[in-house]
Parts: structure tokens; C-alpha cells; sequence
């Protein structure tokens, strides 16, 4: 789960766990249909057209959608080892960076993945294998993925802009790294500090 605390997690948070599920149960499908190509190769001769190339697709389709679930997690890696040194403005002020900065690599990969997605439907490409797969279908639920995870960083980038006028130590809290405490809690029992849900 989300960290409740947070409002942009506590609205967003359940549409992208919706999409996390689906990305997980789209793996276990490709794993079962892997096992069986294998299988198949092995007893029978023969494989199953397009497993491997299906696999890949899915692979860039499942890391886009996963980004945002990653980041309402704060599972994103952060260099955090100097914020300990740090005056507190100045830690609120790098979080601040972040997530703007965030943000900001979001939609530099939609209006990057737009131009992708365009030009495969413009020329009507298609994979040069054996499924000869229209482009625009794994392309166009790999620019959704990036699309939604723009959707959620410029959220949080809204989000961390007001905090940082308002209530600078709740940025902080919100937006910044987990400590070293909040890390450990979270392995040892699956939950944020001050959130009693598992992650």
C-alpha cells in the first residue's frame, strides 16, 4: 500500500495499484506461456511463435506502468547520504528539486514516447518476426505507462510546490528519502514509519 498520509498518494494510490495488479497477472501469463514453450521444444519439437518477442514488449510496457507505482512507494533510489548534514531548508529544498525535477523527466519521456508512438502509426509499422505485430498496440500501452506516470509526478511536483510554502517538514517528510529507520521498518514489517498498512 501507499502512504496515507499523503494526499496525492492516498487518490492516485488505488488506480495504480489497479494497473500494478494487472502488470503482475500480464507476467505470470507470460511466465506459464514461457514454460510451456519450453516445454513444447523439448518434448514435442515444435515452439510457440512470438513468446520471446511478446515477452519484451511486456517487459517496457510493465516498467512504465511500474514507475509510478515505485514512486508513491518511494522506492526510487535517492543519494540521500549528505541530507544528514544539511540545514532543513536546504533538505526541503533538494526534495523540492526532485520531484519538479521528476516531473520533468516524465514528460520529456510522454512527449519522446508521443513522437514514437506517432510515427508507428503514421507508417503503419510492424515487427519484422513471425507475429509481424502492429507497433502501435505494445507502443501505445508503453506511452500510457509513461503518460500516467507524468500524470503522477507533476501531482506530486504540485503537491511538493504548496508544502514547500506551507509546511516545509512535512515536504520533507512526504517527499523526501526514507531514513535509514524507515527503510529497515519497511523490510522488516512492510510498513512506511507512521503508516500502519503493509506496503
Amino acid at each position: 500500500m501507499y502512504d496515507d498520509r499523503n494526499p496525492v498518494a492516498r487518490w492516485i494510490g488505488p488506480p495504480v495499484r489497479w494497473m500494478q495488479i494487472a502488470c503482475g497477472w500480464a507476467l505470470m501469463a507470460i511466465c506459464f506461456a514461457t514454460l510451456y514453450d519450453i516445454v513444447a521444444r523439448r518434448l514435442f519439437g515444435h515452439s510457440v511463435q512470438g513468446v520471446t518477442e511478446l515477452g519484451a514488449y511486456l517487459l517496457a510496457i510493465v516498467s512504465a506502468f511500474g514507475f509510478s507505482s515505485a514512486l508513491l512507494q518511494k522506492a526510487h533510489s535517492r543519494v540521500d547520504f549528505l541530507f544528514p548534514r544539511m540545514p532543513p531548508f536546504m533538505v526541503s529544498v533538494l526534495n523540492l528539486a526532485a520531484a519538479v525535477l521528476l516531473f520533468g523527466l516524465a514528460a520529456i519521456s510522454v512527449w519522446q514516447g508521443w513522437h514514437v508512438l506517432d510515427e508507428s502509426l503514421l507508417f503503419d509499422s510492424r515487427a519484422s518476426t513471425p507475429l509481424q505485430t502492429p507497433m502501435w498496440i505494445p507502443q501505445g500501452l508503453w506511452f500510457i505507462g509513461l503518460a500516467v506516470f507524468a500524470g503522477v509526478t507533476g501531482a506530486c511536483a504540485v503537491h511538493a510546490v504548496i508544502l514547500f510554502v506551507r509546511d516545509r517538514g512535512r515536504l520533507n517528510e512526504l517527499y523526501g528519502p526514507l531514513s535509514l529507520e524507515g527503510q529497515i521498518a519497511v523490510e522488516t514489517q512492510g510498513t512506511l514509519p507512521g503508516v500502519d498498512k503493509p506496503v
